[in-house]
């Protein structure tokens, strides 16, 4: 892990702190829940682990992003389930999109669509699900479209998720429209928009 990476983490763990503090005193209702012990993972690219060290689960109303269980550790990840044929490589699944799904359904299913972590070259990006069942039922299709948001786990966390760029993440998985949309009070639809604004990590 590079010196980068290190600075990023130490960034996530004091925004994770200050969210925590923000999320306590005004109760939007976004959870942040503390991690659960992990173990080196050798195959995993780097930074994924010391990510999921900080917390096992973030969530407002548009994503939820989980602790794999998969990553525990290594008997673990020497059980985890390979998709066949996978158009993707087989990706590591971090989070999901949950906007509009009932919170009665979010008790049986993790969401919608996956964010996904190349495990190949460690970066964070969004497909479209038709676009990859499109893939996957045709093989003879060699490039499928992708919203790229960072190089690596880190980058990705700290600044899609709790800072400045969590607007563009929204855009690429949800629409421009879900960036500003408000209820009828003028309030953000998502509270983990509100959650970041509030704590300063997010000008809106």
């Amino acid at each position: 892990m590079n010196d980068d990476m290190r600075a990023g983490l130490a960034e996530i763990e004091a925004k994770l702190e200050l969210l925590r503090r923000t999320e306590a005193e005004h109760g939007f209702g976004a959870t942040i829940e503390r991690p659960r012990e992990l173990s080196d993972v050798p195959e995993l690219p780097a930074g994924v682990t010391d990510v999921f060290r900080l917390f096992s689960h973030l969530a407002g109303d548009y994503f939820r992003f989980r602790q794999p269980e998969e990553i525990q550790n290594p008997e673990a990840w020497a059980k985890r389930r390979w998709i066949e044929n996978c158009p993707l490589g087989d990706p590591l699944v971090i989070g999901w999109e949950i906007k509009g799904i009932p919170a009665a359904s979010l008790e049986d299913i993790d969401g919608g669509a996956p964010i996904r972590l190349d495990l190949n070259d460690g970066s964070v990006y969004y497909v479209d699900p038709d676009d990859y069942v499109f893939m996957y039922k045709h093989v003879d299709v060699e490039e499928i479209d992708s919203e790229d948001f960072a190089d690596d786990v880190v980058t990705f966390f700290n600044h899609y998720v709790l800072g400045e760029r969590y607007p563009r993440l929204v855009e690429g998985v949800l629409g421009a429209h879900a960036v500003t949309a408000t209820d009828r009070k003028g309030r953000h639809r998502d509270r983990w928009t509100r959650l970041l604004s509030a704590s300063g990590l997010l000008s809106v």
